[in-house]
């Protein structure tokens, strides 16, 4: 199945690369267009500001739960502390009643997993709403760039990690211009 998908990707790559040998590519850095554009900044702060406020609601959830479990394991060292002295049935009483306690526990631990999770699921929504405006403002200024410069095809490229183009020539990147068209507003 790797070979086939590799082999179906290499087909492609030569069939696109006749075609666009007589196309003009251009390239730009998503990461640098994202972090030295206006709109880019305004991306990240708002996403920053949206995992602080997860860190703190989740630090806010697991505080209760802390001091509890402390208590809880407090409660057991002064049971076991004191099982010379006390007889079976009182010793039976008070380890069901942590035991009760420490079930009383479980229950607000995976319950506040399961709020962690689907909130981070939900700041990952939040996360795609704040990220997509500029997406958009994004492709918009980049087709109107490629209309201008006569570019056929405009491919996101980062040199320093490179996914799918393994190679493109520095004098066909266009980020800077690309953050100067974002940040002219057009």
């Amino acid at each position: 199945m790797k070979r086939l998908f590799s082999l179906s990707l290499f087909v492609g790559c030569m069939v696109f690369a006749q075609f666009a040998s007589a196309q003009t590519i251009a390239w730009f850095n998503p990461a640098k267009v994202l972090n030295n554009s206006k709109e880019g900044k305004k991306v990240l702060a708002k996403q920053k500001a949206l995992q602080d406020q997860f860190e703190a609601e989740r630090k806010r959830a697991e505080k209760p739960l802390e001091a509890e479990k402390d208590a809880i394991e407090t409660e057991w060292k002064n049971l076991q502390s004191n099982a010379n002295v006390l007889n079976e049935k009182e010793k039976a009483r008070r380890f069901e009643a942590i035991k009760t306690k420490y079930d009383a526990w479980m229950e607000k631990v995976k319950k506040g997993q399961a709020d962690l999770v689907k909130r981070q699921q939900d700041m990952a929504k939040e996360f795609q709403n704040v990220a997509e405006p500029f997406s958009k403002k994004l492709k918009a200024v980049a087709e109107g760039l490629a209309k201008s410069k006569g570019y056929a095809f405009i491919i996101a490229h980062d040199p320093t990690n490179p996914q799918v183009l393994l190679f493109a020539k520095p004098e066909m990147e266009i980020t800077t211009a690309l953050i100067a068209a974002l940040d002219a507003g057009r």
